[in-house]
């Protein structure tokens, strides 16, 4: 059975929409548009939100059940540790935990949490609490509102990377007696998306400010240049690797140093995502890249190196034509996959929608007047449809009863008929009979016959 869902990641480098289709278990991106944000008229979320509608509008990408990304700016990760308790308790505890957040930070928030599947050590469940502002939040989700965009979830960026990693990766076997521990990292321009995948389980995730900007500021402050020439030179000639073909060898110095600062950012994850999942974490067994950033030449390679020669995947998805492709859609691919990521393996059930109350209360009021009207007008079918049946029937009926009254008028005129013939019968056979009684012999007709 084939699905589709539509994915929108408001990057800081550019917008992208991606509609992803899934036929078993194969997945492929049908529709996607990129909008670099330099194109557009203001980065307030109206602009925005006018210039998402007109491009996904162009590419035939759906509005409705959209998934929105939340990058690090919007969204914070955290993580509570609790003894094992009913659902109805725990609720009540990241409440509190929720307003005591919103009260240091005098702000509102959207929030949302689930209990990460492992056990920790101690016995004791690790909960992952998603936070968003509302107020920002807000404004995004009314702009993509008045142009029609309606927003079915808003999932944190780390967990979208854990979506298309767990749909399109080698999962772990199981039965294996070793462990498999799975370090993904999404670069982005300006924000680092981490996540830890053990045995196929989801056990730490977060969101840093890091990314590809990093490594144009060191190779401009080395060259002397701006940012845009550098930004220039590191895509086109920048490398980390020595004799590497199209590398300009003054770009592998500066540019080693950001990747020598995005080496202890992932070494730190490492050591922060054992602590607070508060399981023993064994050793990097496999390295999942993305994001527009590891296309630096030489970059997955170096990091695979400093983490101790662990083998390493990249994924970059190409877009469904031949769009602007200075961004990756790993992040977009993730986002449309979440609402459909049911039958694959691993644990779903650490997946965070974060969405503003009033607006997760007028989306269920949408959805349940939306079924309402489906139902209301099914009712009106049916009922339409009872009585052209019953109209169909009744019609049929007249026609018979025309039918009967017919042949019960021909056979009262055969009746008729038939009667008139008795009569003429009997009258004849008195006649016959009268006759033969004259024609009978008698004595005086003897007598003259003498």
């Amino acid at each position: 059975m084939r699905r589709t869902v539509t994915g929108v990641d408001l990057g800081r480098d550019s917008i992208k929409a991606v509609e992803v289709e899934i036929d078993g278990a194969a997945a492929q991106i049908v529709r996607s548009v990129s909008i670099p944000r330099v194109r557009l008229e203001g980065q307030e979320p109206e602009s925005v939100a006018a210039a998402l509608a007109e491009g996904m509008a162009a590419a035939g990408i759906s509005f409705n059940g959209v998934t929105l990304g939340l990058g690090g700016e919007e969204a914070i990760l955290r993580y509570n540790h609790v003894p094992p308790m009913p659902p109805s308790r725990l609720g009540l505890i990241m409440k509190y935990e929720v307003e005591s957040v919103a009260d240091r930070m005098g702000e509102v928030l959207a929030h949302d949490f689930k209990q990460l599947p492992a056990v920790r050590d101690d016995g004791e469940r690790t909960v992952l609490l998603g936070l968003a502002r509302e107020e920002g939040l807000s404004a995004i989700l009314e702009a993509l509102e008045a142009e029609g965009i309606l927003v079915a979830s808003a999932v944190p960026a780390p967990l979208a990377i854990y979506g298309a990693w767990e749909l399109v990766s080698t999962k772990a076997d199981l039965d294996s007696p070793d462990d498999d521990l799975v370090l993904i990292a999404d670069l982005g321009r300006s924000s680092l998306d981490v996540a830890l995948v053990l045995n196929n389980r989801l056990v730490f995730a977060r969101s840093t400010t890091f990314g590809g900007d990093q490594f144009t500021e060191a190779l401009a402050q080395d060259l002397g240049a701006e940012l845009s020439q550098a930004e220039v030179v590191k895509k086109q000639r920048g490398g980390i690797t020595e004799g590497a073909k199209g590398v300009d060898d003054c770009t592998i110095r500066p540019l080693r140093t950001a990747a020598g600062q995005l080496l202890g950012m992932l070494e730190s994850s490492i050591r922060v995502g054992g602590s607070q999942a508060g399981v023993k974490i064994p050793g990097v067994t496999r390295l999942w890249f993305s994001g527009g950033g590891m296309r630096l030449n030489g970059l997955p390679r170096y990091l695979s190196t400093g983490l101790g020669k662990i083998p390493f995947e990249v994924f970059d998805p190409a877009g469904a034509s031949d769009e602007d492709d200075s961004g990756s859609y790993t992040t977009g691919l993730g986002l449309s996959t979440i609402g459909l990521q049911r039958d694959r393996s691993g644990d779903r059930d650490v997946l965070l929608n974060i969405l503003p109350q009033r607006y997760s209360d007028r989306q269920t009021f949408r959805d349940r007047t939306r079924f309402l009207i489906v139902a209301a007008t099914l009712l009106v079918l049916l009922l339409c449809g009872k009585l052209a049946d019953g109209y169909i029937r009744g019609s049929n009926a007249n026609k018979t009863l025309d039918g009967l009254d017919k042949q019960f008028q021909t056979l009262q005129k055969l009746s008729g008929e038939k009667a008139a013939a008795v009569a003429e019968s009997t009258q004849a056979r008195g006649r016959i009979n009268r006759l033969l009684r004259e024609a009978e012999p008698t004595a005086f007709q003897a007598f003259v016959l003498d």
